[in-house]
Order: C-alpha cells, then structure tokens, then sequence
C-alpha cells in the first residue's frame, strides 16, 4: 500500500509503518488493486470516512471501482454517511467526488504540510 500511495501522493506519501498501524485499528479496512490504485476506509457507528483513495493512472475506472466499493462496504455494515478530506486544490478530484455526490461541508485552513487547505466532503449513503 505504502508504495502505491507514494507513487499516486508523492508529495505526502506514508510509509509500510503507518499503513501497518492504521490497518491495526477497529473499524479499518483497506484495498489494493492490482491496476495500481488503493483505499483506505473507516467505519465507525453510521459513519465512513475515507481516509485515502487514488490510482496511479488515472481516468480509467480505478477511483470510481475502489470508491463504489467502499460505498457498498460501509452500507452494509450500517453507515448512513461517508466523509472524506480533499486538498482545495485538487479540481479532478473534487469534480470527481462530486460526480458522485459528494457535497462540500466545511474546510480545514492550512491542513496540509503545503499549507493548502483542506476541503470536507460528505455524501449520504
């Protein structure tokens, strides 16, 4: 996972470490596929939080494949919404999200070691 998520965030990427440690947590379920994409995903009560998704290559079904499957995990074990952080910046992935349903619902200012911000996005499942 550590080296999918270097290659698709290689600006902030996590190391074997903290993806060993996120994976250890109730609630914690992860991804790869073989294409070279990952999610991260976290559910807790009636709610999913993505903690990180994305795909080496892009604009060929990987994103929308991991995220539908997350979509269908959380709904089955009873989470009514799912929430996600996205860099205010990043105008793909918000227009991906959006396609999807996802709303903005609030920001976090300089969330990122960059100092960009970072953009709640929430969608009923």
């Amino acid at each position: 996972m550590a080296a999918v998520h270097g290659a698709v965030f290689p600006d902030e990427p996590w190391d074997a470490a903290s993806f060993a440690s996120l994976l250890a947590q109730p609630g914690m379920f992860g991804w790869l596929d073989e294409r070279g994409g990952l999610l991260l995903l976290r559910v807790v009560a009636d709610e999913a939080e993505i903690i990180t998704i994305g795909a080496v290559t892009k604009r060929r079904g990987i994103g929308q494949a991991l995220l539908q499957l997350g979509l269908e995990t959380a709904r089955s074990l009873g989470a009514v919404k799912m929430h996600l952080e996205v860099a205010a910046g990043n105008t793909p992935a918000r227009a991906f999200y959006n396609n999807v349903g996802f709303t903005e619902a609030g920001r976090r200012r300089r969330y990122y070691s960059n100092g960009e911000d970072a953009l709640l996005m929430v969608v009923d499942i």
